[in-house]
């Protein structure tokens, strides 16, 4: 969780004199970026790569760590908790603290590969980008995940879709949030917790 921490806040400390919130009026020329380690790493690696590994490594976490992240009560598997001792606390701190360092990573890169697009964050193309590594990761994630029945799976996965939207914390990120939910399937429940209207 600390590596994601770290991360996180290198790359929001370095653009934190640039207007998160719009991209029209920002330019990363390479001597801005000489002021930036990070992005500059990200821009060198590719931006919509960094972008794929971020949402990968993001749906990774979620899946592997969803007994400590998720609220599993209403699934009947072998994965929920059945015992909050201290230790599964300290785990589910740990996992739910690297869930949305990861995922404010994602919203970071999302933003720069607007930037680097000359889009806007509503423009539907990012949003597309980070729902087919979404849900190709996930997809590769279940194959390795304990078998359930498919009434129960299908919970699953509406959760996992939920906790990953649920992780892109950054306010700036909204719209893509809301573009995810509707190409997901889950803007209903984006509407009951609020993030959509």
């Amino acid at each position: 969780a600390r590596g994601a921490k770290l991360l996180s806040l290198m790359l929001t400390t370095e653009l934190q004199g640039h207007n998160l919130y719009s991209t029209s009026s920002v330019t990363l020329d390479s001597q801005s970026l000489k002021a930036m380690p990070t992005v500059q790493s990200v821009k060198a690696y590719g931006v919509r790569s960094g972008l794929n590994a971020a949402v990968r490594h993001t749906t990774k976490c979620l899946v592997r760590h969803s007994r400590w992240v998720m609220d599993q009560g209403d699934l009947d598997s072998t994965t929920g908790r059945s015992s909050a001792s201290m230790s599964d606390e300290c785990c589910a701190l740990e996992a739910r603290a690297c869930l949305d360092s990861l995922g404010s990573t994602v919203c970071v890169i999302a933003w720069l590969f607007c930037v680097e697009e000359r889009i806007e964050l509503v423009d539907p193309s990012v949003a597309f980008i980070i729902k087919d590594a979404f849900l190709a990761e996930l997809e590769r994630c279940l194959e390795h995940f304990p078998e359930m029945n498919e009434r129960n799976k299908g919970k699953f996965v509406k959760k996992l879709k939920m906790y990953f939207l649920l992780s892109l914390v950054e306010d700036f990120c909204a719209p893509i949030v809301a573009s995810l939910g509707n190409m997901i399937g889950v803007e209903d429940e984006l509407a009951l917790v609020g993030l959509v209207k």
